[in-house]
C-alpha cells in the first residue's frame, strides 16, 4: 500500500502582535485520555486502536491529539465557581469546552483505563511550559455516576485541593488521596488553574480503575450454582437494525473489545438467500462458539433463561439478546458492510505443534495465514492491535510469522488484525491468543545416530509439521501443513527449515 504525502503551501503574513507565554501540559499519571490516544498512534492516518479514541477522531479529527497539552480555557473570574461552570457546561468538561476537541467528551465507555490504588498515590503532571503561581483541584466521579455518558458537574465530588507547587524537571508532583471506600471504574477530573489576569486553566480527564484490597468488588457468580455468571451489556443487534436491514451480498460483522477498549476478536457472516432470515442467530453462534472453545465461555450472545437456568440465544427476539461478558468493561459492536464488497478476511492459525485452544508456549513460532480469505484481494496487511510488542515477519502467501521467543517468558495476551483490500472495498478480522510461559525440561541422554529415512520431496504430497524430506542434497523439516511449496524457496520464515 502506498502512502502519499500532500504538501500545502500558504502565504504567511507578518502581523505585529503581543505573545503571551502559555502554560501547557497533561496528566501523566494517571494519564489523561487525550495523551493515551496520542501515544497509541494512528492519529494521522488509519484508525486509532482504542474505539473511544477512534470515535473522538471521527468527530474532531486529529486536532485534539495534536493539542494534547492544551486542554484549556481562559476564565478571568476563575475564583468564582459559578463562572467556571458557566464557561465549561455539562458535557464539555473533558475538553474544556473547546468545540474543536468535542470528540474527547463524547458519550462512550471505551476509554483505556489506568489502574490506581485507593488511598494516597503520587499524581504527576507533565508541564511543557510550567507556570507559577497556580493551584490544583482534584475531582472524582461519584460511585453512582454513569460513565457511559458525557461528564457533568453533578457527577463529581471534590476530593482534594492543593496550592502552588514547584515544578521539578518539567513535572509537577503531589500526593493525592482517593477515599478508602472506593473501588472500580471512575474518572479523575483535574483542574490546574493559573493565577493570572487571563485566568488560563487546564482541565484533564483520566479514566481509571480504582484497585482496593480493603473493599470487595462484586463477586463473579459461579456458573455451576444455577445463577447468571456473566454481566449483561448492550443489545447484540441495535434497535434500528431489523432482519431486512441487510440484503443478499451484504456482510454482518461483530467485534468484541476487551476491558481496555482494544479489539479482541472479530466475526463476519456473508448474507445469502439461505440465511437472510436468521443471520442474527448464525452470527451470534460464531461469537459464542469461539469464546466457548478458546476463552472458557467468557462471552455469550443471548440472555439468561430463568426457568432453564442457563444462557441461550432467543431466536425470533432480534432485540432481546445481549452481549454478556465476565468483565463489565468489555463490549461488542455490530456493523453492516454493504454488498459493494465480496471480500471476507479469514485468519487460519498454524503452529509448529498442535494449537491448544488459542494458546501457545513461549518460544513457539505461530503462523497466521490469510489463505482462507475470499474475494478479489489485491493487498493484505497485518497489524498488532494489543499486547506486548513481538517480533514478526511476513512469510510466503502473506502469512504472518510471530516469534514468541522475542517476548519475556511470562503470560501474554496478543491480538492481531488482518485487513484484506480489493479495488473498492476492505474487510478485516482479529485473532487473539495467549502465550503461556515455557517450562524448562531436563536434558535427555544422547542416543546413537540412526541412518536417515527421509524421502525425496514430492510436489503432490501433503506434508504436516515435523515431516522431513530431502531436496537438492539437503534435508528439510516442515513447520506446518503444506503441499507444493518447494524446499529452499520459502525463505527464512517459510514452511521448510
Amino acid at each position: 500500500m502506498q502512502l502519499r504525502t500532500k504538501c500545502a503551501f500558504a502565504t504567511i503574513l507578518l502581523i505585529p502582535f503581543s505573545l503571551q507565554v502559555q502554560a501547557h501540559g497533561w496528566s501523566e499519571y494517571p494519564k489523561a485520555r487525550q495523551k493515551i490516544c496520542y501515544d497509541q498512534g494512528n492519529i494521522w492516518s488509519g484508525t486509532p486502536p482504542n474505539p473511544a479514541c477512534a470515535q473522538a477522531k471521527s468527530i474532531s479529527g486529529s486536532y485534539p491529539f495534536q493539542q494534547h497539552n492544551e486542554f484549556s480555557i481562559n476564565i478571568p473570574d476563575y475564583n468564582n465557581f459559578s463562572a467556571v461552570k458557566s464557561a465549561i457546561p455539562d458535557g464539555t468538561l473533558c475538553y474544556a469546552n473547546d468545540p474543536q476537541k468535542k470528540g474527547m467528551g463524547a458519550a462512550t465507555e471505551g476509554w483505556t483505563r489506568v489502574e490506581v490504588n485507593a488511598g494516597t498515590f503520587e499524581y504527576v503532571f507533565t508541564a511543557t511550559a510550567p507556570h507559577n503561581p497556580s493551584f490544583w483541584e482534584f475531582y472524582l466521579t461519584k460511585p453512582n455516576a454513569d460513565l457511559s455518558k458525557s461528564l457533568a458537574w453533578d457527577d463529581l465530588e471534590l476530593i482534594q485541593e492543593v496550592g502552588d507547587v514547584p515544578v521539578v524537571n518539567g513535572q509537577y508532583r503531589m500526593n493525592v488521596t482517593i477515599p478508602q471506600d472506593r473501588v472500580g471504574d471512575a474518572i479523575l477530573f483535574v483542574r490546574w488553574q493559573r493565577e493570572d489576569a487571563a485566568g488560563e486553566g487546564f482541565y484533564n480527564c483520566s479514566d481509571i480503575t480504582i484497585v482496593n484490597g480493603d473493599v470487595e468488588p462484586p463477586t463473579e457468580p459461579d456458573p455451576d450454582d444455577g445463577q447468571p455468571y456473566l454481566i449483561q451489556g448492550n443489545t447484540f443487534i441495535p434497535q434500528e437494525v431489523n432482519l431486512d436491514s441487510v440484503e443478499v451480498g451484504d456482510t454482518v460483522n461483530y467485534t468484541v473489545f476487551n476491558k481496555n477498549g482494544e479489539e479482541h476478536s472479530s466475526f463476519s457472516l456473508a448474507i445469502t438467500e439461505d440465511n437472510k432470515n436468521d443471520w442474527d442467530r448464525l452470527l451470534a453462534s460464531q461469537v459464542t462458539g469461539w469464546y466457548q472453545s478458546n476463552h472458557n465461555g467468557n462471552v455469550f450472545i443471548g440472555r439468561w433463561h430463568e426457568e432453564m437456568n442457563h444462557y441461550m440465544y432467543f431466536q425470533g427476539d432480534l432485540h432481546g439478546n445481549y452481549f454478556n461478558s465476565k468483565d463489565s468493561r468489555a463490549s461488542g459492536e455490530f456493523t453492516i458492510t454493504s454488498n459493494g464488497s465480496e471480500l471476507i478476511a479469514a485468519i487460519t492459525p498454524k503452529v509448529l505443534k498442535p494449537l491448544d485452544i488459542a494458546k501457545v508456549e513461549h518460544g513457539d513460532l505461530l503462523v497466521l495465514s490469510p489463505g482462507e480469505s475470499t474475494g478479489n484481494i489485491t493487498d493484505t496487511e497485518w497489524s498488532q492491535v494489543s499486547g506486548s510488542p513481538v517480533e514478526t515477519a511476513t512469510g510466503p502467501s502473506g502469512a504472518l510469522v510471530i516469534d514468541t521467543s522475542s517476548l519475556t517468558n511470562a503470560r501474554h495476551e496478543l491480538s492481531f488484525k488482518l485487513t484484506v483490500s480489493g479495488d473498492s472495498a476492505t474487510d478485516d478480522e482479529v485473532y487473539s491468543f495467549v502465550v503461556e510461559p515455557s517450562t524448562p525440561t531436563d536434558p535427555t541422554d544422547p542416543t546413537d545416530p540412526t541412518d536417515p529415512t527421509d524421502q525425496a520431496w514430492d510436489s503432490n504430497q501433503v506434508y504436516t509439521a515435523g515431516d522431513t524430506v530431502t531436496h537438492d542434497g539437503k534435508t528439510w523439516t516442515a513447520g506446518w501443513w503444506t503441499r507444493g511449496e518447494e524446499p529452499g524457496t520459502t525463505g527464512q520464515w517459510g514452511v521448510w527449515r
